[in-house]
């Protein structure tokens, strides 16, 4: 690996590092980029190379979460229900550290009315960012609407959601579920947010829209 692409992604990672370490409970609008090449002893024009617009930060936030889950998935095989709750459990977990992460994520895709393309990590990104584990991570960008539809397939192969239920109306409710259910633990002022997390899960499949 050419020094210099280590040094990028290195650059770049510590970056999206402070930003994390910033938020915590905060909104992330209210974290400054000065502040956080300040951390990460980094310069603002490298910041904004890596990061055209500061909300792009909570894209790769969201790249890297997935291909994490992806990893861990792989070496802990789960699939249907059980994948997606696994999903859940990782949302609720994190929010615990960082509340506000979550929320700016939302907020923003609110904004830009549409679900963020996630960037593809370069060679660099994936030797740093997962070592020994370089060959789990996918060529491609990670997908959360693609692996819903993967989960629910399975659970459809497994008979815990009925085969006539278009797969497509199902990744809505279970898009539904993974944002909404964070934003009523919010509203309810609650950090209990796996709670929530399954009574939404517990509800839709008592009603009949997975079962």
């Amino acid at each position: 690996m050419p020094l210099r692409e280590l040094k990028k992604a290195r650059s770049k990672i510590a970056l999206f590092q402070a930003s994390l370490d910033l938020i915590g409970k905060k909104s992330f609008k209210d974290v400054k980029v000065e502040d956080v090449c300040e951390k990460a002893e980094v310069s603002k024009v490298t910041f904004f190379k890596f990061f055209p617009q500061k909300e792009d930060v909570l894209i790769y936030f969201m790249c890297l979460w997935l291909t994490e889950r992806m990893i861990e998935l792989k070496l802990h095989p789960k699939r249907g229900i059980e994948a997606i709750r696994h999903l859940f459990q990782h949302v609720a977990a994190d929010a615990r550290e960082r509340p506000g992460l979550m929320l700016s994520l939302i907020g923003f895709m609110t904004e830009v009315n549409m679900h963020p393309h996630m960037p593809t990590l370069s060679e660099a990104e994936i030797q740093i960012l997962y070592p020994d584990k370089e060959t789990l991570v996918d060529a491609e960008a990670p997908n959360l609407g693609a692996l819903f539809t993967q989960f629910i397939e399975e659970a459809k192969e497994d008979g815990d959601i009925p085969d006539h239920l278009p797969t497509d109306d199902l990744v809505k409710a279970t898009f539904t579920i993974f944002y909404g259910a964070y934003l009523t633990a919010h509203l309810y002022n609650s950090d209990q947010f796996m709670e929530f997390y399954d009574l939404h899960l517990q509800l839709f499949l008592s009603n009949g829209v997975y079962r």
